[in-house]
């Protein structure tokens, strides 16, 4: 141990050390020259000193930081329109589309259902451009309720019937017209393989979950199968068991094939299977027409491009009848916070009168050839339509949602649009619309995350698809995509007693709806829904900056709000390809000048 005078005099020194070190200011401080003594020369030096770059963190989604980064899925083809993005997969009821796509801006949707292919087989009767072109609007109409229904149509001729190697055997035989044409629809319809084969004036007319239609959609088809009272309005059936139909029927006896007219009657008995009498399938042949709806016989004998008109009228008012008959309780639109949000749902709105109003049809009060006990519009007493605050999960009721943007929707809620971070922060709550959209269906003890898996199953789900449409606040319609979901024409005006329009919903319990709007708070919320549409699409920083805190403040809101706008977005590129497909074919729809009506281009886009 060192002696207790070396100790004090070590600590002794190691004091004046350090009091010098803190109390003492370096004599070089002094000496070293600040930047505004600098010359240019040496300021532009610094700009060349080496910086080095540090490797850039990322965090694959903000709902878990601490989870390891991953690279984000491949983009799939055909899988963005616009500002809308998504990947489809099985994933799609996670609460977070980030969680799976590790992009803030692309949704998860389920799978595309695979369409089976429906025939038809047209060759023109005539040269006459008029009845060409009154026939191209029911092979239109026809093309468009079955893809309303899950299917793609197509229409065959006598190229892909050509196509055939049977055909070769049909030129050596000397048929009746009537069954030569009946043959090439089979030929035709064996070239391309399984699906269904339905005659132009063959339509489904029943709802979405109908038992034939959901076989049907499965596309698989174990047996040769048509249906009683039919004839030959709809057959079903795999490439062998249709070619091996085909060729039964060309090695009939020369003198059988030459008396006979229809090709069910040269097959032996048994060949294809029978099955009921169909309740979701509407045949509109010469005996129906003749019978049920005389007025379109009598005009078909007296002007065939006149009598094909009136009978795509009758098809349209029957689909729309039919419609109105499935949801028997009418149509909702929800309005889940009432207050200044008349506005928002104005176009909604809109279409549910045109939905609920009567059809323009031949034959007024009329049903359908499969539906003959149905309920006809009556003019007097339309389909009802209410705005209630909260969503009912019913099967007799068409629900029309309109889903805001939080940057919509704060706006509106506030009335102004210059919004800031502490106003968010402070005086507004979280993901507000979905909770009050879902309250009465899911109480208000549960969160944003279950919330939205509800939400999407609503959305997008088999049965919620069907008995329902979603729509975003900052996205016009077009008639023409509207006509393609419901599977009719929807009327372009409304008339003058077109719906009877009440505040609350089905259930007795729904509170009373709030004092209508004022004129003037009417036109205060249409300019504040018009700048804030301009905001989201704005490329200024600090407008962004305040979007994206609402859209973290309110992440189960963005993420209904971005779902929808891709749902919409992927409905629209899905038929818009296959459109582009069939274009050189018959049937593709042509444009046509002044379908838009006044009343109708109010709220929707014009067809371009």
């Amino acid at each position: 141990m060192p002696p207790r005078r070396i100790i004090i005099v070590l600590a002794i020194a190691f004091l004046f050390a350090l009091s010098t070190i803190i109390f003492t200011e370096p004599a070089s401080v002094s000496k070293i020259p600040s930047i505004a003594h600098l010359s240019d020369s040496a300021k532009n030096a610094t700009q060349h000193i080496h910086k080095p770059k540090l490797p850039k963190l990322t965090v694959p989604s903000i709902h878990s930081p601490f989870r390891q980064a991953a690279h984000e899925p491949p983009v799939q083809k055909n899988s963005t329109s616009g500002e809308a993005k998504w990947f489809s997969d099985w994933k799609w009821l996670h609460p977070f589309s980030s969680s799976v796509t590790l992009d803030e801006n692309r949704s998860v949707l389920p799978p595309l259902n695979k369409r089976p292919p429906i025939y038809t087989y047209y060759e023109p009767s005539t040269k006459d451009e008029t009845t060409r072109a009154a026939e191209n609007g029911l092979l239109v109409a026809w093309r468009r309720a079955w893809w309303a229904q899950g299917f793609q149509p197509v229409v065959l001729g006598r190229a892909e019937a050509m196509n055939n190697p049977l055909y070769a055997t049909l030129q050596t035989k000397k048929l009746d017209p009537v069954l030569e044409s009946e043959i090439l629809r089979w030929l035709a319809w064996g070239h391309m393989g399984t699906g269904i084969l339905a005659n132009w004036l063959t339509v489904p007319m029943g709802p979405y979950e109908d038992d034939l239609l959901s076989y049907l959609r499965r596309g698989e088809y174990p047996k040769l199968t048509r249906y009683e009272t039919l004839g030959n309005g709809l057959f079903s059936g795999d490439t062998t068991a249709i070619n091996a139909a085909t060729k039964q029927a060309l090695e009939a006896p020369p003198q059988d094939l030459e008396k006979l007219k229809s090709f069910v009657d040269t097959l032996p008995t048994g060949t294809i299977k029978v099955d009921p009498r169909p309740g979701s399938i509407a045949f509109y042949d010469s005996i129906s027409l003749k019978i049920q709806y005389r007025l379109v016989g009598e005009k078909l004998d007296q002007s065939r491009p006149a009598g094909l008109d009136a009978l795509l009228q009758l098809i349209n008012s029957h689909l729309h009848t039919t419609f109105q008959n499935t949801f028997p309780k009418g149509i909702e639109v929800l309005k889940p916070l009432p207050a200044h949000s008349t506005a928002l749902v104005e176009p909604a709105l809109h279409l549910a009168t045109l939905l609920a109003q009567c059809p323009q049809t031949p034959i007024p009060r009329s049903c359908p050839p499969n539906l003959p006990t149905c309920t006809p519009c009556n003019p007097t007493h339309p389909m009802q339509i209410s705005t209630p605050q909260d969503f009912h999960n019913t099967s007799t009721i068409y629900t029309i949602g309109t889903v805001p943007h939080p940057y919509t929707l704060a706006s509106l809620i506030a009335q102004r649009t210059n919004l800031d971070t502490r106003y968010i922060r402070r005086e507004t709550g979280r993901d507000r619309w979905l909770l009050a959209a879902t309250a009465k269906l899911l109480g208000a003890d549960i969160g944003g995350s279950a919330r939205i898996v509800r939400f999407k199953e609503a959305v997008a789900g088999v049965w919620g698809s069907s008995h329902s449409l979603w729509i975003t606040a900052e996205k016009d319609l077009v008639p023409k995509d509207l006509d393609w979901h419901f599977g009719f024409s929807i009327p372009r005006n409304a008339t003058a007693h077109s719906s009877t329009i009440s505040g609350t919903g089905s259930d007795d319990t729904s509170p009373p709806p709030l004092k209508a709007p004022t004129a003037k708070d009417l036109e205060m919320e249409k300019v504040i829904l018009a700048k804030a549409r301009e905001a989201l699409k704005s490329r200024e920083r600090p407008r962004i900056g305040v979007r994206e805190v609402l859209e973290a403040w309110n992440l189960a809101d963005t993420e209904a709000w971005r779902f929808v706008r891709a749902y919409r977005a992927r409905a629209k590129v899905e038929r818009a390809k296959w459109e582009e497909g069939e274009r050189k074919f018959a049937g593709a729809e042509r444009e046509k000048g002044g379908r838009v009506g006044s009343a109708w281009a109010r709220w929707f886009d014009r067809e371009q």
